[in-house]
């Protein structure tokens, strides 16, 4: 059985991952949400300071890209760590991994590799201090922890180029810091004449799921995510799909499938839940009935997005068009939200659950965050500790 905790995180991902092996439990830690959310009542620092002293330890912790909503608070980890916290494996992909190493780049990016090397952590050693990345021939490249199996899905090698290609010269030292990827739609304000009230609209559901309007993820940081399938003794698997674009996790799961759909019993949706990163091809190399969306919906967007006659005034996340091509006829998906908020709420509505087919899964009132069980072929809500 894994267990996966995606702890409050707002905008961003923090994914808290357990399991079993030879009678002791093993973790690992996928991203830290943004520095500002976690010390909240359920965010990281809440959580590790809920672990005693001795059993501080992780046997990977992965900052999957260096978009803010991810790696802020894994940088306020590794700069002020916990008594106690230990970290067998770290994944990053720094610039030393994709430029020339006498290049400087994003200045959270840069922070993260100064506190790695200044801790000596064993950062990318599983790959011989190289960069993490699936090949652009052959089976994906599959490690080992004990008891679990990590199958490597993205980035790719162009991936890798193209974050090279973005990453910026030198910048001053009081420069802002990187903004926390949004995403709503890339385009610029669209004339749709969006809602001023509060009439209700009927939306278009199957419409929306065509993907004849499917538009690709192109910024670079979100193609660099360290995305993969974590599978256990026992077959349980989990995909957790960071930021990933579809393309790249499509090819992967292709490879992996040899022609067939590729069995996972939960997966993280990439990105938030964007429509520029769920596509068909993605949904096809898929063999999946649950997921976990982890967003507070974002910053408000509306105004930007397609979707703002449908839903005008609330966050871009999850995207109407990506739930839309979740819910695949005959396959009843089931949602897992790490939170409550307006563009999630809606799915708790019966009614339309039932007229769509499909099944959602809220917190708690008055709390955030989601933990889920799973086994192979079944996916159930944690019990409360």
């Amino acid at each position: 059985m894994i267990r996966v905790e995606a702890l409050p995180a707002a905008e961003g991902d923090c994914l808290w991952v357990e399991w079993t092996h030879a009678g002791r439990p093993h973790r690992m830690l996928i991203d830290g949400g943004t520095g500002r959310r976690a010390r909240l009542p359920g965010g990281l620092a809440d959580r590790l300071d809920r672990l005693p002293v001795h059993d501080r330890r992780f046997d990977l912790v992965v900052c999957t890209h260096i978009d803010t909503d991810h790696i802020g608070g894994l940088l306020d980890l590794f700069a002020r760590p916990p008594e106690g916290f230990v970290a067998d494996e770290v994944w990053f992909n720094c610039r030393d991994h994709i430029v020339p190493a006498d290049l400087l780049g994003p200045r959270q990016g840069n922070r993260l590799a100064a506190l790695l090397k200044a801790r000596d952590a064993a950062w990318n050693s599983l790959v011989d201090g190289r960069a993490v990345v699936v090949p652009h021939d052959g089976t994906p490249p599959v490690f080992h922890l004990p008891g679990l199996r990590l199958t490597l899905l993205s980035p790719d090698e162009e991936g890798l180029r193209k974050l090279g290609d973005a990453w910026p010269g030198p910048a001053p030292e009081d420069a802002a810091p990187a903004q926390a990827d949004l995403l709503g739609d890339p385009e610029g304000p669209l004339d749709l004449d969006p809602l001023d009230d509060e009439r209700p609209v009927q939306i278009p559901w199957w419409e929306l799921a065509d993907d004849a309007g499917y538009e690709p993820d192109t910024r670079p940081h979100n193609g660099s995510s360290i995305a993969f399938c974590a599978e256990d003794a026992t077959g349980a698997r989990v995909l957790l799909g960071a930021d990933a674009h579809a393309e790249t996790l499509a090819a992967s799961l292709s490879r992996l499938g040899a022609g067939r759909p590729y069995r996972v019993d939960l997966c993280k949706v990439p990105h938030h839940g964007s429509a520029h990163n769920i596509s068909t091809a993605l949904l096809d190399a898929l063999d999946c009935r649950h997921w976990l969306i982890s967003t507070h919906g974002g910053r408000a967007l509306s105004h930007r997005s397609r979707e703002a006659r449908y839903r005008y005034g609330e966050g871009t996340h999850p995207s109407l068009r990506a739930m839309a091509r979740l819910m695949r006829p005959g396959t009843r998906p089931t949602f897992w939200f790490n939170h409550r908020v307006p563009s999630t709420e809606r799915y708790a509505d019966a009614s339309l659950a039932a007229e769509l087919g499909f099944d959602a899964v809220h917190p708690d009132p008055g709390s955030d965050g989601i933990t889920v069980l799973v086994d192979k072929g079944r996916v159930r809500r944690a019990p409360p500790v």
